[in-house]
């Protein structure tokens, strides 16, 4: 097809998305679409193509609710064409249901725990990671903990599953039910019970069924979809309950608030008040409390490897503001800013939470002559949910801007690149000279960095060029690295720099080892699987 074609089927696609977000497609034009959809596989693509990209625009665009609503408050244009949006998705993923979706069902009649059918668009993005299961082995299932999930059909048939989206919204799903999951910001439930909290800087979520439940801003709700109803039972927070007609246009909407339920009978739709009880509660943050532990053979082989700095974050570790260093009296660390629990030791590693202060651990001194030659940066990590935030940086001394420092290194929890890069990665950027906020050497992960997971991370730089470990898988970059630094550099835990407060991580970080000297790929394995176990066969 050439260039001409496609620009003329984009401007088709692009009025038929028009027409449809503002209502403006009688029955028989809707009929149409949909039967130009199902027949020609060149409109069809097109067409996805540009839904995915004006959802992703009033994704980015859409501005959260401020204040407080009033109780019946108007539909507002964003919300409509949000819902527009919704409804296009619902028909482009209903089409391929034509193809493989009735085909899947019909082939796992007593299938295992969950079934997944993944989308065959191609171009498709992972827009979920698997959290967690209610079940340790997921047998002949195709999704483990940990996997990136694309657009697709989620059946779960026993037991329940947690799913991050790449949005940072978190879904639980209980048996039997099924879900489709369409874009990183919108998903529909086609039967079951569904739990969802969304996060504060959440600007959209959608959760489609018979009716659409759209939260803005941090909310918690569950919705539940069966033959007879659909009820929305908002716990936290406030969403938006909307009926739509056959032809995308809303019927009703109503705003449910915090101890409210809506029922939709497939006749009305009615908001009352309801008290939920604890029973009734199903909270699907955080994903688990479950400390490190790390073993005394694990401290024993970190500290034989000499590092000049190891922070262990243990009972008794800690005096006033500063963290013993368990390797010599010098290299103390440092708790910075606010006493408002936004930065504390817990159950043996460092807990990270937002802060609208700067708050970061440091060094009680500058490492000195770090990158006159080789280095590691060795920790165990695990993110509350996925979103950008800074696990550690090196920073120069001498800084020229106090209000804007530079790096030597980075390394964040990356999750808004799966343009290029796979979600929920870790990046390692290196910077030589250090005192520049352009160029530089960017690495990422292999691995996902799954949230709730704790994650061994090594990242080692040498004469040759940086090298990246996430639990024991190696990314690497080969690059001459210029040498004869005598500067000082410091150490900043949980946010870009130790000024602004951009990039805050949100988690817990433990076993921070910090060596003037490159690490042997034996010895970070061994590290890992002392913690780990050795891999499985």
């Amino acid at each position: 097809m050439n260039a001409k074609n496609i620009r003329q089927l984009e401007q088709e696609a692009r009025v038929s998305i028009d027409s449809l977000a503002a209502n403006q497609l009688t029955a028989e034009q809707l009929a149409a679409l949909e039967a130009r959809l199902l027949n020609d596989p060149e409109f069809r693509a097109v067409y996805v193509e540009q839904v995915d990209l004006e959802a992703e625009l009033e994704n980015l665009l859409q501005e959260s609710p401020v204040g407080t609503s009033p109780a019946r408050p108007q539909v507002s244009i964003g919300w409509g064409i949000s819902l527009a949006i919704a409804l296009s998705l619902l028909v482009a993923v209903g089409l391929l249901n034509l193809f493989w979706l009735n085909a899947w069902r019909k082939d796992q009649p007593n299938g295992p725990m969950l079934d997944f059918a993944e989308s065959q668009l191609l171009g498709q993005h992972p827009v979920a990671i698997v959290l967690q299961t209610s079940e340790d082995a997921l047998g002949q299932s195709s999704l483990k903990v940990g996997d990136r999930v694309k657009p697709g059909a989620l059946r779960l048939n026993r037991g329940q599953l947690r799913l991050e989206f790449l949005s940072g919204v978190r879904v639980q799903l209980e048996a039997p039910g099924e879900i489709h999951l369409l874009s990183d910001h919108e998903a529909t439930l086609v039967n079951g019970r569904a739990s969802v909290v969304t996060p504060p800087d959440t600007r959209s979520f959608s959760l489609n069924g018979p009716i659409a439940t759209i939260a803005s801003g941090s909310s918690e709700f569950v919705c539940q979809v069966n033959a007879k109803d659909v009820e929305i039972g908002v716990r936290r927070g406030d969403v938006m309950a909307s009926l739509l007609g056959p032809s995308g246009d809303t019927l009703r909407s109503e705003p449910v608030a915090a101890n409210q339920l809506a029922r939709f009978d497939h006749v009305e739709l009615t908001v009352v008040e309801h008290d939920f009880s604890d029973e009734d509660r199903v909270d699907v943050l955080p994903v688990d409390q479950q400390s490190l532990s790390p073993n005394a053979q694990y401290a024993a082989a970190v500290a034989e490897d000499e590092p000049l700095v190891y922070w262990r974050f243990e009972d008794g570790d800690m005096t006033g503001d500063q963290v013993r260093n368990h390797m010599s009296d010098d290299y103390l660390g440092v708790i910075h800013g606010p006493h408002d629990g936004s930065l504390r030791m817990q159950q043996g590693c460092l807990h990270f939470s937002e802060s609208p202060q700067s708050r970061y651990f440091g060094g009680s001194q500058p490492l000195e002559d770090l990158n006159q030659g080789e280095f590691t940066i060795e920790f165990w990590v695990r993110a509350e949910r996925m979103h950008w935030g800074t696990f550690l940086g090196l920073l120069p001394t001498d800084q020229a801007d106090a209000k804007r420092q530079t790096h030597l290194c980075v390394l964040e929890y990356a999750n808004q690149t799966n343009v290029v890069h796979r979600p929920a990665t870790i990046r390692m950027l290196y910077r030589y000279p250090p005192d520049t906020y352009e160029g530089g050497i960017n690495l990422f992960s292999a691995e996902s960095c799954a949230p709730g997971m704790w994650t061994h991370v090594a990242a080692v730089k040498r004469t040759d060029g940086i090298y990246l470990y996430c639990n024991g898988k190696l990314q690497f970059i080969l690059d001459l690295l210029q040498l004869d630094d005598p500067r000082d550099y410091e150490v900043v835990l949980g946010q870009l720099d130790a000024v602004r407060t951009r990039r805050q991580f949100h988690g817990e970080i433990d076993e921070v080892a910090i060596y003037k000297k490159a690490l042997s790929p034996e010895k970070i394995r061994r590290h890992y699987e002392l913690i780990a176990g050795p891999p499985q066969t």
